[in-house]
């Protein structure tokens, strides 16, 4: 349970100075007798709290100017806490300690960055690192000059009112962290919690304070948690509480083998109370260790930031700073950003919206957390195992008499993604999506790793009272059949009309609300293009990912009505030609607007 010594772009800095899917019988069945398996709880009936999304945050990971990735990467992700500040250039060092045209190009990335993840509809808090923006961030030369050397603060004191009364003017709401890891040699060249650290510590408090008031302030922001150096915490809580300094939100990484957040959270606390300090927020500013990017573990520990006393936490960036790969989230292939299994778990982790509710936490290394929401009409849950565990396990999913808007009818649809360690990963597989009784109050969800790297997700939504429909859907108007043109996989091919035929790229699916075609990792749903909700909008298709932009209902007149927007399918101009695109327009009953699943 070793802690890394040393941080990928530290080091960076120094260098330079479908597989076989899961297939279930038509009921939900648990395992045969006899089977080894891992039975995981999850009372719908038990509220535990609001979900807030802890862990949908990241250090780095996007381009200097913060347009890269695009919002239809993005915004499904929720995104509500980045950490940045840096890396474009060695800033104030590079200016020779004072302001110029290096410190300038961080400020116009931090304020553009900001500009777009601080409002709508990320709303996200914006950490700026301090000693990024001095150019601190690891192999800087033997001769640099550090913060209050030789006991002379004045210089630091200068950069730190100059940055934040730039930052301030902006009107964005930033919040500083003030070193990042000092306890680790290649950013703080000097002794941790010596006297020449709390001078630069204190002396940066006071000059944020004194320039912004209304300016957040977090820290630490060591490497190592308080229960590996319990010392070292308690010596740094208590000068700075009896300081003043202290800042307003505590902060730590999670980057050991294995940081269990649950526990850290807990740790965190404790020794805040072990020194007569209140409960200050928490914030996991970096998580999850370099040799553990797979899709089981993502998922392990969004599970366990679900459930721990953090409120936001920021993926560690182990391929450092500027490309936009959301902190490996993301793949390139064909020249193109697509997404991985990582991004998938951590998709299936934003759908948790809503109120948690109780779970069996952690089970012999598997972690499951989950939501309901009404508004949304779902509840999901995820689940990782961080030892990378292969074999059954069973999901019990019980209180389900207490959420009457997911069991109308008596039924439930079960949807089962089994998200795979895998780059790129066009979507999850969905190896399960039925409508099931629900009149015993529960049901039982058996799930089968079959590899180290998987995840699951699982989501329960109102039945569509069909089960699962297939086949073609053909135009009332034209005769024709939605087809995707040239049996492409393509993400964002607007699909048309053509003649009917016999190919998967006409087979349909209506399963859980979605319309999909294909299967395994060429599975696509039928999408609204980038969350439009305007006549006009394209009908295209797009990797699966459950969004009300990807849900429709089959109405008795024909329509094929979009639940995002009220829109209905539409052959654009009332065309009958092939190749006649498909988009989404006011419903009107028209001859073009009916289709028959066939």
């Amino acid at each position: 349970m070793a802690l890394r010594t040393l941080t990928k772009r530290g080091r960076a800095a120094l260098l330079s100075v479908l597989a076989l899917a899961l297939t279930f019988g038509f009921q939900i069945l648990a395992p045969s007798a006899g089977q080894a398996q891992t039975s995981l709880q999850v009372n719908l009936a038990a509220d535990a709290g609001p979900s807030n999304g802890v862990g949908l945050g990241f250090l780095y990971g996007v381009t200097g100017d913060g347009s890269q990735p695009s919002d239809a990467l993005l915004e499904p992700l929720r995104m509500n806490a980045f950490r940045a500040g840096g890396h474009m250039t060695r800033g104030w060092i590079e200016d020779g300690y004072r302001y110029g045209s290096a410190t300038q190009t961080i400020l116009d990335s931090i304020t553009a960055q900001a500009e777009r993840f601080t409002a709508d509809p990320y709303n996200a808090q914006y950490q700026a690192i301090l000693s990024d923006m001095y150019g601190a961030y690891g192999g800087q030369g033997a001769g640099t000059l550090y913060p209050c050397d030789n006991g002379d603060c004045s210089n630091w004191r200068t950069f730190v009112r100059t940055v934040v009364a730039e930052l301030r003017d902006t009107g964005l709401p930033i919040a500083y962290d003030i070193w990042n890891e000092p306890d680790i040699s290649i950013f703080w060249e000097r002794p941790v919690n010596g006297t020449q650290y709390f001078q630069m510590w204190d002396s940066a408090v006071q000059e944020i304070r004194a320039t912004d008031p209304d300016a957040v302030i977090v820290g630490p922001s060591f490497a190592y948690t308080p229960d590996r150096r319990p010392d070292q915490w308690n010596t740094w809580l208590r000068h700075t509480r009896d300081a003043g300094t202290l800042p307003d939100m505590i902060t730590n990484h999670t980057l050991g083998n294995i940081d269990d957040p649950v526990e850290v959270g807990d740790d965190t606390l404790a020794a805040l109370s072990a020194n007569g300090i209140a409960p200050l927020p928490l914030s996991a500013n970096e998580y999850q260790p370099q040799n553990m990017q797979t899709a089981n573990v993502t998922a392990w520990y969004l599970a366990r930031f679900a459930q721990s006393d953090y409120d936001n936490a920021m993926r560690g960036n182990w391929v450092c700073c500027l490309t936009p790969n959301l902190t490996g989230l993301l793949t390139q292939s064909g020249g193109t950003w697509q997404p991985t299994g990582n991004y998938w778990v951590m998709r299936a982790y934003a759908d948790m919206t809503g109120t948690l509710v109780q779970t069996s936490g952690q089970v012999g290394g598997t972690a499951i957390s989950a939501a309901k929401d009404q508004a949304n009409g779902r509840a999901v849950a995820v689940i990782g195992n961080i030892n990378g565990y292969t074999g059954s396990a069973n999901v019990n999913v019980t209180g389900l008499s207490a959420v009457p808007w997911l069991t109308g009818g008596g039924s439930v649809h079960v949807t089962v993604q089994r998200i795979p360690e895998q780059a790129p990963l066009g979507s999850p597989l969905v190896v399960y999506s039925q409508d099931v009784s629900a009149s015993s109050g529960s049901v039982s969800v058996p799930l089968t790793f079959q590899n180290s790297g998987d995840a699951f997700a699982v989501y329960l939504t109102p039945a569509d009272g069909t089960g699962s429909d297939a086949g073609q859907l053909r135009g009332t108007a034209s005769g024709r059949c939605l087809d995707v043109p040239n049996s492409t996989a393509t993400a964002g091919t607007q699909v048309q009309i053509w003649d009917c035929h016999s190919a998967s790229n006409q087979q349909w699916t209506y399963s859980g609300g979605q319309l999909s075609v294909y299967s395994g990792d060429s599975r696509r749903c039928l999408d609204a293009y980038e969350n439009r909700t305007s006549p006009g909008t394209q009908a295209i298709i797009w990797p699966c990912h459950g969004g009300t932009n990807q849900q429709w209902t089959l109405g008795s007149d024909g329509t094929v009505r979009s639940v995002q927007s009220g829109l209905c399918l539409d052959v654009s101009g009332a065309a009958t030609a092939n190749g006649s695109k498909v988009v989404l327009w006011t419903c009107h009953g028209g001859a073009n607007q009916r289709w028959t699943l066939t």
